[in-house]
């Protein structure tokens, strides 16, 4: 399930500048983009469990 948009991907190009590895082919620098999304998705929702269960603990801890 991918949630980021299509217009916010880095295209081939910046990939190949960035990986600075010619020995590359497209479909492997798609492949390498595509690991790096899906592994930002998860520290991104890791994240977010982490900020929810801070506010929970902060609240929690609140004097009534």
């Amino acid at each position: 399930k991918r949630r980021y948009f299509v217009n916010a991907m880095l295209s081939i190009n910046r990939v190949k500048e960035l990986l600075n590895d010619p020995s590359l082919s497209d479909k492997e620098i798609e492949e390498i983009r595509d690991g790096f999304y899906q592994l930002s998705e998860i520290i991104f929702e890791q994240w977010q469990a982490e900020r929810i269960k801070a506010k929970k603990a902060e609240t929690d801890n609140k004097p009534v």
